[in-house]
């Protein structure tokens, strides 16, 4: 595996040259081998994902440091024109695009045409009073108050707001006449603030959207297969949407698979939604952002890193991308589902440049279980925990101390356990009820990670423990402990 080549590396200078070359002909066979195998369970993951979930059709790719270590492109990018999905297919990404318009905005903080912390009514005077507080950096984090419009629709009643909303000031009058939800800065809450944020890039630099981005970002990285999407272009090997429509969920003629639902044209296109690209223009556009090519080192901590509230406190909702640890490693991470059909997932670990992504032709066929169980192929350390079977706990009153931990985290102080350094604010209300509704934990083992470098929020990492969480329903996490034993961070729940 990749991690596990810095330390055989290392021996190699005490050997002989014949011996050298003999054990390095052994590691590139063994190296060969468990690529063959990764890539082999890959595509297994991936088409039992789409027979479970009906998928027509998926791109995925695998690299690291810019090199594809795997891909594959399966089933129909068009189920009406029998068209196959190949590395050329160009998907809807969704919510994906949040992404671009962070770096666009990160750019142009370096370049001086905004600063983070300017009010978003200094290039949106029309906006409510309540927006004053509201900075460039709140739209980027998800920490503005703002509602996420796309969650106004009624999937039982009409989608008449989206089809007859014409106009980006249409979709701005939307948000300027519903209330904030928190005071900006106090609370984190997903949004389409990366739209609003689309709307700001055309007040400051006189260009729509897509064309500051053509001439800012998809030019300079050769990205020839990246568009802002419109209904009305011609975009070359345009795949179809799909949606599953439920007659009980939906009103729709429709049962089972069918066409996307439809939106108005620029709805399209918007700074939170519009990007169509394939997996091989993803990849090069990621790693930009991995080096200096588009953003310098501050705006990278921006992105890759967690937010803080007004009062200090971390957010997993960095620019573009949620960001937290998982198994000990830091990841980011980004979905996109659109009712027109799409469905993308990205999973990155920024300091590996390595890169899992994901995308489909069904809402909801893409999941971020799914780039996990693909990401762990090549880093053990991030294999679903409900592949762990239980083990004997030597240390029950620590598993004790943990259980309570779990049920008094929705105090946000809990018990002398945690760490003063604990992000309480990292955890949704639903994710905090989650943890508190368990009955018991079941052991699955550690790891002593203290000569690993392993460090989160400024507190070094000696120790993992795995729990199965036991409660109405199940789950699995990860718990990191310091030297002195207290609880540092625990990684969001997964599901079996």
């Amino acid at each position: 595996m990749i991690q596990s080549l810095k330390a055989p590396f290392q021996v190699y200078k005490t050997l002989n040259p014949f011996q050298m070359r003999r054990t390095i002909l052994a590691l590139l066979i063994s190296c060969n081998i468990m690529t063959i195998y990764a890539q082999s369970e890959a595509h297994s993951i991936i088409r039992e994902r789409m027979e479970a979930e009906n998928i027509p059709g998926v791109a995925f790719l695998i690299a690291k440091d810019g090199i594809i270590l795997d891909e594959g492109y399966l089933g129909k990018a068009s189920l009406e024109l029998d068209v196959q999905v190949t590395e050329k297919s160009v998907f809807a990404i969704a919510s994906m695009t949040k992404t671009y318009t962070a770096a666009a905005i990160l750019m142009m903080a370096r370049q001086g045409l905004l600063d983070l912390d300017d009010s978003v009514k200094k290039y949106i005077p029309e906006a409510p009073e309540t927006w004053e507080a509201i900075t460039i950096r709140h739209l980027l984090t998800h920490t503005s108050g703002l509602i996420e419009d796309w969650e106004l629709h009624d999937w039982n009643g009409s989608n008449a707001m989206f089809l007859s909303t014409q106009t980006n000031e249409g979709f701005l009058k939307i948000h300027f006449d519903m209330d904030l939800k928190f005071k900006p800065g106090t609370d984190s809450r997903y949004a389409s603030g990366p739209f609003i944020l689309g709307v700001v890039i055309e007040r400051i630099t006189g260009k729509d959207y897509e064309t500051f981005l053509q001439e800012n970002v998809f030019t300079p990285l050769s990205l020839q297969a990246t568009w802002v999407d419109h209904p009305y272009k011609i975009i070359p090997n345009r795949v179809a949407g799909y949606f599953n429509y439920d007659p009980d969920i939906v009103a729709s003629p429709v049962s089972g698979i069918g066409n996307g639902i439809l939106i108005a044209p620029v709805a399209y296109g918007r700074g939170d939604a519009g990007i169509r690209t394939t997996t091989h223009d993803l990849l090069s556009f990621y790693n930009a952002l991995f080096s200096d090519g588009l953003l310098d080192s501050l705006s990278r901590t921006i992105m890759f890193g967690p937010a803080t509230l007004n009062d200090g406190n971390f957010v997993s909702t960095g620019a573009g991308w949620m960001n937290w640890p998982l198994g000990g490693m830091a990841i980011s991470e980004h979905s996109g589902g659109f009712r027109t059909g799409f469905s993308s997932q990205a999973l990155v670990i920024p300091e590996e440049k390595f890169v899992v992504i994901m995308l489909t032709n069904l809402r909801g066929g893409a999941s971020f279980s799914t780039t996990q169980e693909l990401a762990s192929l090549y880093y053990p350390a991030l294999t679903p925990l409900s592949k762990k079977s239980p083990v004997t706990d030597q240390r029950k009153e620590m598993t004790d101390k943990h259980l309570k931990c779990f049920q008094s985290i929705s105090s946000s102080t809990g018990t002398d356990y945690f760490h003063s350094a604990f992000p309480f604010t990292y955890y949704s209300t639903r994710l905090k009820e989650v943890f508190s509704q368990t009955d018991s934990i079941t052991f699955l083992g550690h790891k002593d990670v203290k000569n690993d470098d392993t460090n989160f929020f400024d507190v070094d990492i000696h120790t993992l423990r795995y729990y199965r969480l036991n409660g109405p329903e199940t789950y699995y996490t990860t718990v990191y402990l310091d030297k002195n034993e207290q609880l540092v961070f625990i990684d969001f729940p997964e599901t079996k």
